[in-house]
């Protein structure tokens, strides 16, 4: 199975390019140094250029589709590869220098535009549609980026989301959305031999945005108003990180906290002061996504 292949080409891509990432991080000093910030669960500088590895493996592997293969919808395709290069462009730039909060939010809203000029985006009347759309983009990105606060945990748990995604491509015979899941599975699952604890690269807000941003794609793919079970069961499938960021906004709100500005309240960061390890708490973590996304599976298909 094609799928398979793309997997394969994923993995060992991500295996054999995150080393020279790395490499190049510390010769051009593209590093999260945590200094005295409070939310840094690290002590030394370490790349956070994992996301330009996504990107560049996503984009090569795009480009072979295209050249080579007959798959359907590929001005969709197209979207996604654009939409995903502008999330994760601010992304980086975030990482090398703090962005606005309005110019990130901006970046997000283009990319779902983008998404939707290319025929991507929720049926539904007197432009909800559109509204939805966003919502999931700018939703989504900012889930997954709040979620990388641990090694390990927001690669874990999109993968498993990316897994939720791949089953209900494989029932629907949805050959390019089984595909973007496949490689997204085996770019990640390469990527946490460097990431999970204790990591050696991070994904930084480039590759963080980039994985909302293809999960916001997947879930618009699937999600359809005519039913509480389609609308709900995408949802689910992103899992955790949509009920913990909803509760960071909730939370920031009654303390009136700036929404954009990160904190140590997280499902997570409780988990660790109950005096779990990073380890521990990660596998809970990645433990209540497969619930999650189990759910949503099951929900959407029967």
């Amino acid at each position: 199975m094609k799928e398979g292949i793309y997997f394969a080409i994923g993995f060992l891509l991500t295996v054999l390019v995150i080393p020279i990432v790395k490499r190049i991080s510390f010769e051009a000093g593209y590093l999260d140094r945590p200094g005295d910030n409070p939310l840094k669960a690290h002590s030394l500088p370490i790349p956070h250029s994992g996301g330009i590895a996504f990107l560049g493996i996503f984009s090569l592997l795009v480009l072979i589709v295209f050249l080579t293969d007959d798959i359907a919808d590929k001005s969709k395709l197209f979207g996604l590869m654009m939409g995903g290069i502008i999330v994760s462009i601010f992304g980086i730039l975030d990482d090398l220098k703090q962005v606005y909060a309005t110019t990130r939010l901006g970046s997000e809203v283009l990319a779902g535009m983008i998404l939707l000029f290319f025929g991507q985006g929720i049926a539904a009347p007197f432009g909800f549609g559109i509204l939805l759309t966003l919502f999931y983009v700018v939703g989504a990105v900012n889930a997954i980026n709040m979620e990388d606060g641990l090694d390990g945990l927001a690669g874990g748990m999109v993968i498993i989301s990316f897994l939720g995604f791949a089953f209900l491509a494989f029932k629907a015979g949805g050959s390019a959305e089984l595909l973007i899941s496949s490689v997204m599975i085996g770019v990640l699952i390469g990527f946490l031999f460097y990431n999970f604890t204790p990591s050696s690269i991070f994904m930084g807000d480039g590759g963080s945005y980039f994985l909302g941003f293809i999960l916001a794609y997947l879930a618009i793919s699937f999600t359809s108003l005519d039913s509480w079970t389609k609308f709900l069961g995408p949802i689910l499938i992103i899992g955790g990180p949509v009920f913990d960021t909803a509760y960071a906004i909730l939370r920031r709100l009654k303390n009136g906290a700036p929404l954009f500005t990160g904190d140590r309240n997280h499902f997570y960061d409780q988990l660790m002061r109950k005096g779990f390890t990073i380890r521990q708490t990660v596998l809970i973590c990645w433990a209540i996504q497969l619930i999650f996304v189990s759910l949503g599976v099951l929900i959407y298909v029967f």
